[in-house]
């Protein structure tokens, strides 16, 4: 969030809201009120943001956007876009990082794969892990225009339909075999799996998730060796319910 708040122009005071409120959009155990109340906070904060930036340009990406292009933005499309890039860029990567270095901690020569080994062996440890953690469980919610059968299930005019990506993630068609286990060696080509959606949807930042859960990854276990969980991992506090899944902490030793 330090980086991404860096790169945007937002204040310093402000990270540790953009983080609580991030985790608590996605949280679906407060109910509706809870996390669309998160998102109109964020979206709150954002607007006087763009605001004062109009006035007084910051040396950050929204300030630069703002001398460039702001006769042609409102401050409503802007911030906006702020939104998507401080939500869709934090929560999923952090994420990510926490549930995969604690999935990579169950075999040493798991670990030694990302540390030491070449990019195209990093490259492919980090797309099982995506496939296999499917930090975003659910697609986007689709409504159907008419009558219809899915996969032989009777769909209804405006029926919610709702598709699991992590079920889809471990359809031994295209998966392979024991599709509930993490093998770095597994297969597929790179980037088939549904971690980031797919078609129109798919997420725009993907490769730059990629890239940081390539750079983090190796560099975590260069510069702590040692690095171990404190706890046993069936002490590991999970978030209950949850668009983006996640361990609430991951306690480690070092």
């Amino acid at each position: 969030m330090d980086a991404i708040c860096g790169l945007l122009g937002l204040d310093d005071a402000d990270h540790e809201a953009f983080v609580r409120l991030g985790t608590q959009r996605f949280d679906a155990t407060g109910g509706t009120a809870a996390s669309l109340g998160a998102v109109s906070e964020q979206k709150t904060m954002l607007l006087d943001v763009v605001a004062r930036q109009r006035i007084a340009p910051g040396p950050g990406l929204i300030g630069r956007i703002l001398q460039a292009e702001g006769d042609a933005l409102s401050d409503n499309d802007l911030a906006g876009v702020v939104d998507g890039i401080v939500t869709g860029g934090y929560e999923t990567t952090a994420s990510t990082i926490s549930m995969g270095t604690a999935v990579l901690l169950r075999d040493p020569a798991h670990v030694a794969l990302v540390r030491d080994g070449s990019p195209d062996v990093v490259d492919g440890v980090v797309d099982e892990l995506l496939r296999y953690l499917t930090v975003v469980q659910v697609a986007f919610p689709r409504f159907a225009k008419q009558d219809l059968e899915l996969a032989g299930c009777p769909v209804r005019k405006d029926d919610v339909v709702a598709v699991s990506l992590s079920g889809a993630n471990r359809d031994p068609a295209w998966a392979g075999p024991d599709p509930d286990r993490f093998d770095p060696s597994r297969s597929p080509a790179t980037g088939v799996h549904l971690a980031f959606g797919h078609g129109m949807h798919r997420c725009v930042g993907a490769e730059l998730a990629r890239m940081e859960l390539r750079i983090v990854l190796p560099a975590l276990f260069r510069r702590f060796p040692d690095l171990a969980l404190a706890v046993p991992e069936e002490d590991l506090s999970w978030r209950g319910l949850s668009f983006v899944y996640g361990v609430e902490a991951l306690p480690v030793t070092f």
